[in-house]
């Protein structure tokens, strides 16, 4: 439900942008939203839809809008709770499908996260990122979050575009699912310090940052244009965390924008490749990436990118992957290259494919334990492109 509001009988605060969720660790969760007036922002918030509970917060001016996030701490995990959001005393939003949920305090509880790459594509020039969120949002079971694998915003990843080419679209599942976006090279063609950080709240600096969810840990990188931004800095970054977290969890993803060696009709970004012996080293599971408007799932690989020949038959159950990494590339979640085809597995040169993919697409990733199970789902009919799953145990 949405509302205006009259405040001193004069100004009406219009909800220019429906909230948002982000950084939903441990037992607190932050919500933003956008208005054009409306200084004094709160949220009420409880398990019931009584909505017992509220915190303040000041908003942000921004030009001609003003910028409102509440962070909820404290709160009980595991649990769902619905949420409203108010505005000088105003209800701008609330309802049925206005909630978050809690991160479990199990490490072991099952949790899922799609991901998606290249979505806010305008409509007009034939994007389809409200097409993506009405498919995730049709899923049986919501994911606890998503991420995204860079360009976020096309075509330059301007805050003027945000609302129509990404919010609005997408306002659907980002009201009760958290996503966490990486820059891609769009997102840096304006720059992400004035434009990409004003939309997100993100752990360090928003460029490279990471965090825990149940048994796994997670890690965003900046690849910017194929070349790593603050390479020095980031890649010490890198090692040092992927160092501090070694035995504390199952499961370690890293995320970016670039390939690295592909069969796509993008190049072999060296850049990429250079990490590889830090992804076998330090124990990363799966890869993620966007750029190429396509899926591509690559055969497991050691830190040399080459595949790992024990690994090649098994296309669809793995186990425990020694010294290696799976990568995915699943970089049609609004946008799709209409004017190539991929070729299927055994027939790229490098003979390096598991499984390809050419249509819209998020992929949605489902741990339970030492379980790691994998689908690419169409974004027209919900159809499973590809699956895989690893097993630990």
């Amino acid at each position: 439900m949405k509302s205006e509001a009259v405040v001193n009988n004069q100004i009406k605060v219009e909800l220019l942008r429906e909230p948002y969720l982000q950084n939903s660790f441990a037992d607190s969760i932050s919500i933003l939203w956008k208005t054009n007036a409306g200084e004094k922002s709160f949220v009420k918030y409880g398990k019931t839809k009584d909505l017992n509970s509220t915190s303040y917060s000041v908003a942000e001016k921004d030009g001609d809008f003003l910028r409102h996030t509440v962070t909820l701490k404290g709160l009980d995990r595991g649990e769902k709770y619905f949420y409203a959001i108010y505005s000088d005393d105003q209800l701008l939003a609330s309802g049925d499908d206005y909630y978050f949920r809690v991160e479990p305090l199990d490490k072991n509880s099952k949790f899922s996260f799609y991901a998606m790459g290249d979505i806010g594509e305008p409509v007009e020039k034939g994007g389809f990122p409200q097409i993506t969120s009405y498919q995730i949002n049709s899923l049986k079971e919501k994911p606890n979050f998503g991420i995204g694998l860079g360009d976020i915003i096309y075509p330059d990843g301007e805050s003027l575009y945000a609302d129509e080419y990404l919010f609005k679209p997408m306002e659907a599942i980002l009201r009760n699912i958290p996503f966490y976006p990486a820059l891609g090279n769009h997102d840096w063609k304006t720059d992400p310090d004035l434009n990409f950080e004003k939309e997100w709240k993100l752990p360090n600096n928003e460029h490279y940052y990471s965090y825990d969810y149940g048994n796994a840990h997670f890690i965003a990188l900046d690849t910017r244009n194929g070349e790593l931004f603050d390479v020095e800095n980031q890649v010490k970054w890198f090692e040092n965390d992927l160092i501090q977290v070694q035995g504390k969890h199952d499961w370690i993803f890293v995320y970016f924008h670039h390939n690295g060696r592909t069969c796509t009709y993008k190049k072999d970004e060296k850049a990429v490749i250079a990490l590889y012996p830090l992804f076998s080293k330090y124990n990363v599971d799966v890869v993620l990436n966007g750029h190429a408007h396509t899926y591509e799932r690559l055969h497991p690989y050691d830190s040399n990118g080459n595949v790992l020949e024990k690994h090649r038959a098994n296309t669809d159950a793995y186990p425990e992957i020694s010294n290696g990494f799976i990568q995915i590339t699943t970089g049609a979640g609004g946008k799709l290259n209409k004017n190539w085809q991929p070729q299927i597995p055994g027939e790229c040169d490098k003979n390096v494919v598991a499984a390809v993919a050419h249509t819209g697409h998020f992929s949605l990733l489902t741990v339970e334990g030492k379980k790691l199970h994998l689908q690419a789902i169409s974004t027209i009919g919900g159809v499973v492109l590809d699956s895989f799953t690893m097993n630990k145990n």
